[in-house]
């Protein structure tokens, strides 16, 4: 039985993910079209499905900005529920225990790809 190798797909140039910036983008995520975001922080990329684990809303529903007015912290626009960046756990009392999904994301010569098994970028975007 061959193994079924895993290709990286490019998700956009790093340039297009500034410092504490998002990046928005659709994926297939095991068989389900799902929004997710890139970010940037302290200069590296991570990736998440952009579904706050409070209600199941867009973190940026409300309005464009994913980071709080500090810049350390990932924010809910509509709640105020604050995420560690770099892990996706919620700061919050009322989610306690719960994280963000992470996507598998990779930087590498100038861009930023999905190596993600469970998802494949969405041709309909």
């Amino acid at each position: 039985m061959a193994i079924k190798q895993h290709i990286p797909q490019p998700i956009c140039r790093s340039l297009q993910v500034p410092e504490l910036g998002k990046f928005s983008f659709a994926i297939q995520y095991r068989g389900v079209r799902r929004d997710a975001i890139l970010v940037r922080f302290k200069g590296l990329v991570y990736g998440y499905l952009n579904q706050c684990v409070h209600m199941p809303r867009p973190l940026d529903c409300e309005n464009s900005n994913i980071f709080d007015e500090t810049g350390r912290y990932l924010q809910c626009s509509m709640h105020t529920i604050c995420y560690d960046p770099v892990t996706g756990e919620s700061l919050s009392e009322i989610c306690a225990g719960k994280k963000l999904t992470a996507l598998q994301v990779r930087e590498e010569e100038e861009w930023v790809y999905l190596v993600d098994k469970r998802a494949v970028m969405d041709a309909c975007v």
